[in-house]
């Protein structure tokens, strides 16, 4: 079941979201404080150094605000700020005449003096996947040399570094079309309410009975939180699974990482998705497993683990 896909980038990549409402997210760590990135992050003289120039001096929520790019300066992008908190901030965008998505940004403690930026962008165009991914990837990248007082302007690199930017940005692109071509989409009704589905999914104790349950000494460690993370291994299968949760809102959407290794290989840029609804009765669960898949072997094999898991799932919870 596991694909190794090469990359280069330290950015870690996830798709969620549905087809029609794509949401990206990026995580990246950096070598300073939580501070310091986000005042690099908010800070317009700082922005521009590395971002663009931002205009209209937006300082809380409700302020517009217009972005200039040095290599696409007749084509701002526009938004609004929408939140601010001690993390990260919210802000409505559009760029180009298209319809407004939402980008937020979260910035955490990450090792000792480290942070880590989580980068989560709601799209309204399903098309603009990969050009964002792509996109963001090089931003993220401009970010770190200005948090290490590197030039980070286009002007300022040679022509190797030049070269080097443009294949990063194809090499990310690729990456980000592949995942939004085979998403692995599955609907199950569960006859039980939505608090024990959710349990059962969201919890140590709720997956302990269940989960891998055909493998002798299964190990879990998985109670949701945003930001945390879990890990579930079969020694005797020689197999791992671990991840970050990334959106988790009781008891109606759970979505984490997923970092499947075995016989040495570990699987890159996946994520799940998964969400509960109401069912009549019980609960209706939709699914939605996303990868840089390059055929259909991985997400069929995937289609058959599901289905086997949800079965068990739905076993564990029969009155």
């Amino acid at each position: 079941m596991t694909t190794a896909h090469p990359s280069t980038a330290s950015t870690l990549r996830s798709l969620l979201g549905t087809a029609a409402s794509p949401e990206l997210v990026l995580q990246r760590r950096y070598r300073a404080a939580p501070g310091e990135v986000l005042a690099a992050c908010t800070d317009l003289e700082r922005l521009a150094q590395w971002f663009g120039q931002v205009d209209g001096g937006p300082a809380a929520v409700g302020d517009a605000f217009t972005v200039r790019f040095r290599d696409a300066e007749d084509l701002p992008a526009a938004g609004e700020v929408l939140a601010c908190a001690a993390e990260g901030l919210s802000i409505s965008w559009s760029w180009q005449g298209e319809a407004e998505s939402v980008i937020s940004v979260r910035v955490t403690a990450a090792g000792e003096g480290g942070s880590e930026l989580t980068l989560l962008h709601v799209l309204s165009e399903p098309d603009h996947v990969a050009g964002y991914g792509g996109g963001w990837e090089l931003q993220l990248e401009s970010l770190a040399r200005h948090l290490a007082d590197a030039p980070s302007s286009p002007d300022a690199e040679d022509g190797t570094e030049a070269q080097d930017r443009v294949e990063a940005e194809q090499h990310a692109v690729a990456i980000w079309e592949a995942m939004t071509t085979r998403p692995l989409e599955i609907r199950w009704h569960i006859p039980a309410d939505l608090d024990r589905v959710w349990a059962a999914l969201a919890t140590t104790d709720g997956l302990t009975p269940w989960w891998w349950g055909h493998f002798p000494f299964v190990t879990i460690d998985a109670d949701a939180a945003p930001g945390a993370s879990y890990r579930i291994t079969a020694p005797s299968a020689g197999i791992e699974l671990e991840g970050t949760y990334l959106i988790v809102a009781r008891p109606r959407r759970l979505s984490a990482t997923w970092h499947w290794s075995e016989a040495g290989i570990t699987s890159q840029d996946e994520a799940v998705d998964i969400a509960l609804d109401p069912g009549d009765p019980g609960t209706v669960i939709t699914l939605r497993h996303t990868g840089p898949w390059t055929d259909d072997q991985a997400p069929e094999n995937y289609r058959q683990a599901w289905h086997t898991t949800l079965a068990g799932l739905e076993s564990a919870l029969l009155p």
